[in-house]
């Protein structure tokens, strides 16, 4: 059962519906009147705070209807967002490792933490307990959207911190009268032919033919109604949404870890099927050449435990523990949301509102069972599973040598999976609310007013089950007694001896005792007051006739974040978490002045049209607990809009923003964690030319790889790796190893610059057509420069800011010395600071057609967008990378330089309609590859990751959706429609190259990973 926090949708859900109808309806306005009369009052656009007659804006804004998210079947809102392009796929329910059960939503892959999310133009608050500010998309009712607005660009003049790489702000029915009952079922079928399946048959039994997976629901009601005569309105709504699981097993391509196979063929034959140096029969390394010899072995860096419990060279092809089939491909989870959206005007002056917003979310994460996982360990040599009378003395004299029998002790490398004792659990659970409230109305004709507080909470309860204690593992190897009654040497009555010698030797009992949970809690605060004047200053250009609008106003902004782990997380016990995880206490304040004004210039003039000016300037204040003083910057925008007549708008943009260091990038706790990356001084040496060398053949076809070190003995010693170790260093087949991150107090806000240009093309009512430039600068940004960075920039420039980061295991860890990742001595210091730059630059495109067929019409709409660059620049005036069109362990999530979603629309006079649709994801390069190219397409000038194909790249993809809507009665809509009609396989990624947010040898938030999606939908308004 999922982690619950409370009896939420017991008690608020009918409460929500019960303030709604405790109102008397009245539901005599009718829409389009409502709307007319809407439209003659001043209105806010997204990207100002000015009110305005129009809905014109300088900045460039994508409109995404509130029909498209049934039109595509979207129950979550993170699955519409991450098809379209100006979106880079982050946290998703395609996330299972690693997950923090957000859905997070990222603007032209500058970090989540530098999109700003709002709900009607108010801030929503971060998601999660992590620390990485993102705010959580799985909190928003999509039953309610009616539109979203998609800013590009800086926007912290208007918004504050954080807006600047974009602003998202979800519109919801405020106005909503009437009920609405909606329901939603959907679920993914796919046919089983990649051709991998011909790699993976040498190894496991591929899954054929069709398979049918995934079911999910959606329901909702929404009940609106007016108050006394129309001065008011509320709208009330609640939500179940509910997610099946779907784990990896089910698919031919994610059924085992692709890692590279050494042909070099070019073909899918490259890859071969790899998995964890962790398996699930006992590894043991660490020997040394006399011991081993004394236990009649071959010399080998390690041994593998046979099912005879005789001892064998690991070979990691055919050894290594595959990870994949327990996997989630996605999350099970279930969300229940309710809220009311509620105001009364008791006088132009005085119009009191109320937003209440509430989500319960649980969902579950479920990973390949945890271990004694590959690393140093310590044995008594008189362990009676090591000795005569029943032992494996052929292990015990490997381990003990000459020592065998004795009461002293040694040191060893042992790597055990706990599949006796199942897969991993990670349940989370999230019970969030929002409430706004405030005060807004009219002064004068002229001049009006809003005065806002708001109050966000996230709790989250994570449990972490099925992971082992480090420290009973070592407890119990410890063991006396004979091997018929063994005892742990402890004394400790509970403690169960681990007898990981022989064959099947691991009790349930064993497993048992090792077993332990983990749990750590935490919540998440935001606190806003804000207050904010409009107006006009009642004289205008003598070229124009609207008058100069204006807005200025203060707002307090206080961010919190507290988590409490247990013991077991604080002391690091958890073998499957890679280090301890510390407490968070912590929080920050801001204190902004703000102003805009909205200039129209020159109006109704020849070749002028319009001309208006748009100014913005805010002045924000920081003041971080435990932090030096207190940090004021300054942001500001410039923009404009020229039309020399009506079918042109021409616009552009000038904005300076800041983002302040969020909560987790100042008080993380520093610890050690893993990365996905390699250390490219691993494996056996070959002349330090790179590649893969192939060491010999196992059983049928499969070529049996070894890493081996792409640099040479003098490069290595760069990076801590002495002579002795070179050639020696044993690789992590799961491509893990240790980083030590956190946060950082001392950090200071980053500045971003930013300008767009572009313009809106409308030769009729029918065609619009809008191309926008933009071009954002991060300078002095915050981050963690990237441990796989670091690593190959000290390997290719002897640098010693990024030499001195590499701490590799000394000498006193025996077996694991010069390791990254066999223990904790050996890591990349990758703590979050302010680094160089980021950015980035590109084109959005725009285009609408409509035409009339008789009663009917047909429309067709594309929003593209092409990536010119995303950099970084990890030290100010050292080089940069451009990660357009690549993915990777240095660019981690794709980035396609063209992305598109076009629709066709056909519909009727009786509102049947059919829309087709085309979403286009461009081809992208692996970042570093064998080839004799860097990320900016140069001759090379730096490190290239050995791989066993010569460029692993991912070809661009064509997805086509369709959605039919009929239309029942006059109040009820029935919607059909099938996602990925052709069922693409997603393309594939070896274990070596997946970075960022991969899963199953794929990227699931950009890529359909699980085939068809098939959904039935009914509407019903009463």
């Amino acid at each position: 059962k999922m982690t619950r926090l409370s009896n939420f949708k017991n008690t608020v859900a009918p409460l929500a519906l019960g303030l709604a109808l405790i109102s008397a309806p009245s539901f005599a306005q009718d829409a389009e009147d409502g709307a007319e009369e809407a439209n003659d009052k001043p209105i806010v656009v997204t990207g100002s705070l000015v009110k305005r007659p129009n809905e014109d804006s300088a900045a460039p804004v994508t409109v995404v209807g509130g029909d498209d998210f049934k039109g595509q079947g979207a129950t979550k809102v993170e699955d519409l967002f991450n098809s379209l392009p100006q979106v880079i796929a982050t946290q998703s329910s395609g996330v299972s490792n690693g997950a923090d059960g957000t859905a997070t939503v990222d603007l032209r892959g500058l970090g989540v933490s530098r999109t700003l999310v709002l709900i009607d133009g108010k801030r929503l608050m971060p998601g999660g307990i992590g620390g990485g500010a993102g705010a959580d998309l799985n909190f928003i009712p999509s039953a309610l959207i009616n539109s979203v607005e998609i800013l590009t660009g800086g926007a912290s003049s208007t918004y504050g911190a954080d807006a600047v790489s974009g602003v998202v702000n979800f519109k919801m029915n405020r106005e909503f009268q009437g009920v609405r009952i909606d329901g939603q079922y959907g679920m993914y079928q796919h046919n089983n032919n990649n051709e991998v399946r011909n790699v993976v048959n040498r190894r496991f039994s591929a899954p054929e033919g069709s398979t049918i997976n995934g079911g999910a629901y959606d329901l909702s009601i929404a009940i609106g109604s007016s108050l006394a005569d129309d001065r008011g309105n509320i709208v009330a709504y609640a939500g179940l949404r509910h997610e099946t699981a779907i784990t990896q097993d089910k698919y031919d391509y994610s059924i085992c870890t692709l890692n590279p196979s050494g042909l070099n063929t070019g073909t899918v034959n490259d890859f071969a099927c790899g998995g964890s140096g962790t398996p699930a029969q006992t590894r043991i390394g660490g020997i040394s050449a006399a011991n081993a010899a004394l236990a009649g072995l071959p010399a080998a860096s390690s041994y593998t435990l046979t099912n005879t419990s005789g001892l064998i060279p690991f070979v990691s092809l055919r050894d290594a523990f595959n990870f994949a089939p327990l996997n989630y491909f996605r999350r099970p989870s279930t969300r229940y949301t309710a809220g009311v959206f509620a105001d009364y005007e008791i006088s132009e002056a005085l119009n009191p509102y109320l937003d209440v917003m509430f989500m319960d979310y649980s969902t579950q994460a479920q990973i390949a069972p945890s271990g004694a996982f590959f690393g140093t360990r310590t044995v008594n040599c008189n362990n009676p599973f090591l000795n005569a009378g029943g032992g494996n003395t052929t292990a015990g004299t490997a381990i003990c040598g000459a020592n065998l029998g004795t009461a002293t002790t040694a040191t060893f490398l042992l790597g055990k999976r706990n599949v006796e004792g199942g897969p991993r659990f990670n349940d989370i659970g999230f019970n969030q609310f929002r409430v706004t409230t405030g005060m807004k109305g009219d002064i004068s004709d002229s001049w009006s007013y809003d005065v806002s507080a708001q109050f966000g909470q996230i709790s989250v309860a994570n449990t972490y089950r099925n992971d082992v204690s480090s420290t009973r593992i070592s407890e119990a190897l410890l063991v006396g007694g004979t091997f018929a009654a063994p005892t742990c040497q402890s004394g400790n009555a509970a403690c169960v001896p681990y007898n990981v010698f022989q064959n099947n030797g691991v009790t349930q009992a064993a497993a048992g005792y090792i077993g332990i949970p983990l749990v750590i809690t935490g919540k998440t605060k935001e606190t806003i007051v804000n207050g904010t004047m409009f107006g006009d200053l009642g004289f205008a250009s003598p070229f124009a006739e609207d008058t100069i609008g204006v807005a200025f106003g203060a707002e307090y902004r206080k961010e919190q974040l507290a988590t409490q782990p247990d013991l077991s997380y604080i002391n690091g016990d958890g073998a499957g978490q890679g280090g301890p995880t510390l407490p968070i206490d912590g929080q920050y304040s801001v204190r902004d002045v703000f102003a805009e004004a909205v200039v129209p210039l020159v109006q109704d003039k020849t070749f002028f049209q319009d001309l208006t000016l748009e100014l913005g300037f805010r002045n924000s204040s920081y003041k971080v607990q435990g932090g030096a003083g207190t940090n004021s910057e300054n942001t500001y925008k410039i923009a404009g809009n020229w039309s020399p007549f009506e079918m042109l708008k021409i616009r552009g943009s000038i904005n300076r923003a800041v983002r302040s260091p969020n909560i987790g990038e100042l008080f993380v706790n520093q610890s050690i964690g893993l990365f996905a990356g390699t250390d490219r001084c691993t494996g056996t040496a070959v002349n330090g030319t790179g590649g893969l060398r192939v060491n010999g053949t196992v059983a049928g076809p499969t070529t049996a790889a070894a890493y081996a070190s792409a640099f040479t003995a003098a490069q290595c010693a760069q990076t801590g790796v002495t002579a002795p170790q070179f050639g020696n260093l044993i690789v992590n087949t799961a491509q893990q190893y240790n980083q030590l991150g956190g946060g950082n107090l001392g950090l200071t806000p980053e500045k971003a610059d930013s300008w767009t240009a572009g313009f809106v093309l409308t030769p009729n009512r029918n065609i619009s057509l809008s191309v926008d430039y933009y071009n954002i600068k991060i300078k002095n940004a915050v981050g963690g420069i990237g441990a796989q960075v670091i690593i190959d920039q000290c390997l290719a420039t002897n640098d010693p800011f990024f030499c001195g980061k590499i701490t590799r295991s000394p000498a006193s860890t025996g077996p694991a010395a010069g390791s990254l990742w066999l223990g904790e001595a050996g890591f990349v210091d990758n703590r979050t600071t302010n680094t160089g730059s980021a950015g980035g630059k590109g084109v959005d495109v725009n285009f609408d057609y409509r035409m009339a067929l008789g009663e009917n019409s047909l429309k067709l709409s594309t929003v593209g967008s092409y990536t010119i660059a995303q950099t970084f620049q990890p030290l100010t005036g050292g080089f940069s990378y451009n990660c357009a069109g690549y993915y990777g362990l240095t660019c981690n999530n794709p980035t396609p330089k063209w992305k598109h979603v076009t629709k066709l629309r056909f519909s009727t006079a009786n509102d049947f309609a059919a829309t087709l649709s085309w979403r286009y994801v461009g081809k992208v390069d692996l970042d570093t590859t064998s080839s004799d190219k860097d990320l900016n397409g140069n001759a090379a000038d730096g490190p290239v990751t050995p791989t066993g194909n010569t460029d692993e790249v991912l070809n661009a993809e064509n997805y086509f959706d369709l959605l039919f809507s009929v239309p029942l009665k006059d109040t009820v809509g029935f919607r059909l429609g099938i996602n990925n009609i052709l069922d693409n396989d997603p393309p594939l990624i070896s274990q070596n190259a997946l970075g960022g947010f991969g899963n199953g040898n794929v990227f699931p938030g950009t890529y359909d990973h699980l085939g068809r999606y098939l959904f039935v939908g009914i509407t019903a308004d009463f």
